[in-house]
């Protein structure tokens, strides 16, 4: 009997320290690495856009992308003639986009989302920084890629969740899901969407196509998990998006290698074109075509591919301190 009870003794306490483990766990513990530090905010532009006193850089928001708005003196007003005939605008601009992909411009929306984040942010007296992993600090911009903790009546609150929960960005993943948030996101979204909040609303003046750029930004991410899957620790592979790759590949100069990225910039004004990938502020890395091989453009369908990740094979070579990848064959430009 004394050794069954103390079995049972035993077996309660396992239960109850797995309890407590599952509720140490349940909070999160952000890692000190992850945190750029505490600010005050000095300036909202927009609904994704802030400034911050001490900030040595902007920031460009994770996991949001709010609507554009007009932000002269006459905003409001500007707004307002748009609002009159929308989505008409929009589509007048988009008609001018060649692969039909969706655009962005000044919105009715968005001047009502500015409003909105110029109230929400009214009474947070700090905001916490910080970043979504160690990989990947900064955009090709020079701006932190980063989720605001806004301090409110004593508590933290995540700006870029609230913003997809209310309604006034979808969950934005062009650039990859969220490697903290990815759920806490779509459950977000899933909130505004059964609730018709915001962009949801069919009433609101908003971008018309969301559907369709949530099929396109899933693409997207889904290229990037597959690299992350399969191709990570390859070491002739290199994924131009996480820091210090681009150092990383100068090592590979005269050898064949795989990169993965997206094209940022034609310039096809004189020869050899460029597909310009850009890796950080002025540091690029660029695909070239000589004069020979022009009709790789139309073949490639640039257009198009542009808008995906892509995987460039080739010999790495270097020019003026730039390093790049000679196109000569289509087969050495790959979408996933």
């Amino acid at each position: 009997m004394d050794i069954k009870n103390s079995i049972n003794k035993i077996f309660s306490i396992q239960i109850l320290f797995l309890l407590l483990l599952t509720v140490v766990s349940g909070a999160q513990v952000v890692d000190s690495n992850l945190i750029i530090g505490e600010y005050t905010i000095s300036k909202v532009t927009d609904g994704d856009t802030f400034r911050f006193d001490g900030l040595d850089a902007p920031t460009r928001l994770l996991g949001i992308d709010t609507e554009e708005t007009f932000k002269d003196k006459n905003a409001r007003e500007k707004s307002y003639e748009i609002s009159l005939d929308w989505p008409r605008e929009y589509y007048l601009i988009q008609s001018q986009k060649k692969n039909g992909f969706p655009v962005k411009c000044d919105s009715p929306f968005g001047f009502e989302t500015w409003e909105w984040a110029k109230d929400f942010t009214k009474d947070v007296t700090s905001v916490r920084i910080e970043k979504d992993d160690t990989t990947r600090g900064m955009d090709a911009y020079g701006r932190y890629l980063v989720y605001l903790m806004m301090k409110k009546d004593g508590k933290y609150v995540n700006y870029n969740l609230e913003c997809v929960r209310l309604g006034y960005s979808p969950y934005y993943n062009k650039y990859g899901n969220s490697k903290r948030f990815h759920k806490e996101f779509i459950e977000a979204q899933e909130y505004a969407r059964k609730n018709k909040l915001g962009i949801w609303d069919k009433k609101n003046k908003c971008y018309p196509d969301y559907d369709k750029r949530i099929i396109w930004w899933n693409k997207r991410a889904s290229q990037i998990e597959n690299f992350e899957k399969k191709f990570a620790t390859f070491e002739n592979y290199f994924n131009l998006m996480n820091d210090g790759e681009y150092e990383r590949m100068s090592k590979y100069i005269g050898k064949e290698v795989i990169i993965f990225g997206t094209i940022s910039e034609i310039l096809n004004q004189k020869y050899p074109i460029l597909l310009r990938f850009s890796i950080r502020k002025n540091v690029n890395f660029d695909a070239v075509i000589y004069e020979e091989n022009e009709s790789l453009l139309n073949d490639l369908n640039i257009d198009e591919i542009k808008e995906y990740y892509i995987y460039l094979k080739g010999k790495l070579t270097e020019y003026n301190g730039r390093l790049q990848i000679v196109l000569n064959e289509k087969s050495q430009l790959l979408l996933d």
